[in-house]
């Protein structure tokens, strides 16, 4: 099957430095953190720790940083799919609102090609 994407999404090994952060699920307080698998300007994707809820259709905020680099990029989105992993639970976040990323994301990215 082929599968076309609208935006390109940036997939590298080097995003040890960049945390999603979760800070509210569906408007209820919560603080989750994640490892970024990939991230375009629609979205992104990661694995949390096995066994934390994180409902499909979900909607969440938060941030996604680092703190090497200092950049701090706030976000909203919707849980659009989950998948169970023997490392943890894989997701993927549609965000609300489109946007630029950061040139040190972008460099990185390139870096890493």
């Amino acid at each position: 099957m082929l599968e076309t994407r609208a935006k390109q999404r940036i997939k590298s090994m080097e995003w040890e430095d960049f945390t999603l952060k979760v800070f509210s699920i569906d408007g209820e307080p919560e603080y989750l953190l994640a490892r970024i698998e990939n991230i375009s300007e629609l979205g992104v994707s990661g694995i949390i720790e096995a066994g934390t809820e994180l409902p499909e259709k979900s909607m969440i905020s938060g941030i996604i940083e680092s703190d090497l680099t200092r950049s701090r990029i706030r976000y909203s989105g919707k849980i659009v799919w989950t998948k169970d992993t023997e490392v943890g639970i894989q997701f993927g976040v549609k965000f609300t609102e489109e946007f630029l990323l950061p040139d040190v994301i972008i460099a990185r990215s390139m870096a890493a090609a």
